[in-house]
């Protein structure tokens, strides 16, 4: 068992009061047409150890991946004690890795921007993690292979491919798994957006922005 010591001169301050994508995340998709990425979580800006000072003592303030992986390492490692802690994965049938991926996927905290809009979900994947609302989860989301061909994973997401006859028709499906002992009532409901499309006068782009779009959902 390894120790952590945590000195006295170790503060926190925090910078925002809300979120907000940072400029130089990386964005998908993947020629696949995959969800990539599949969660955010803070990397900007945070005061970590300084690797290139060989005291091993020094800290800085530093943004990135190298910064944000981390943090999601941390949350599906506590995540998973927790869940071996519980009895979960016996309670399940699930291992600790994808019953820990469903939970973080599935309380993820979709983030908005300055004018209220989602950040697509191909820069944000399924949002901001939350390990407190992931512990505090009382049921979990699992995908069926027609949604997803990692739904084996415990990955809650969509990847719905192309749509070459233009029918504009989607079809997935998923089950909503009850850790309790009492009955649960849901009201489901779903937002639809595209990223939003900008004409120059000469061509049609995609923005970066999102925009809401009108479509019918139906649950079964």
């Amino acid at each position: 068992k390894g120790q952590m010591h945590i000195s006295d001169e170790v503060t926190s301050t925090i910078v925002y009061e809300n979120y907000i994508m940072s400029d130089f995340s990386a964005w998908g998709v993947p020629s696949s047409l995959t969800i990539k990425p599949e969660i955010t979580a803070p990397g900007g800006e945070i005061y970590s150890v300084n690797g290139m000072d060989p005291s091993g003592t020094a800290y800085y303030n530093n943004s990135g991946t190298s910064m944000a992986a981390p943090q999601v390492a941390g949350m599906a490692a506590v995540l998973a004690q927790y869940i071996r802690e519980a009895g979960l994965e016996e309670a399940t049938g699930l291992t600790a890795r994808q019953l820990a991926q469903s939970l973080l996927m599935s309380t993820a905290i979709p983030m908005l921007d300055s004018t209220g809009s989602y950040y697509p979900v191909i820069q944000q994947g399924a949002g901001l993690g939350n390990v407190g609302a992931a512990i505090m989860a009382d049921t979990y989301i699992l995908m069926n292979e027609d949604a997803t061909a990692s739904y084996a994973d415990g990955k809650v997401k969509a990847e719905l491919g192309d749509d070459p006859e233009k029918t504009g028709k989607y079809a997935f499906s998923f089950t909503i798994n009850n850790m309790e002992d009492v009955d649960k009532l849901y009201n489901l409901s779903a937002d639809f957006f595209i990223q939003a499309p900008l004409n120059d006068g000469f061509d049609m782009y995609m923005y970066t922005a999102t925009a809401l779009i009108g479509a019918l959902t139906t649950f079964t």
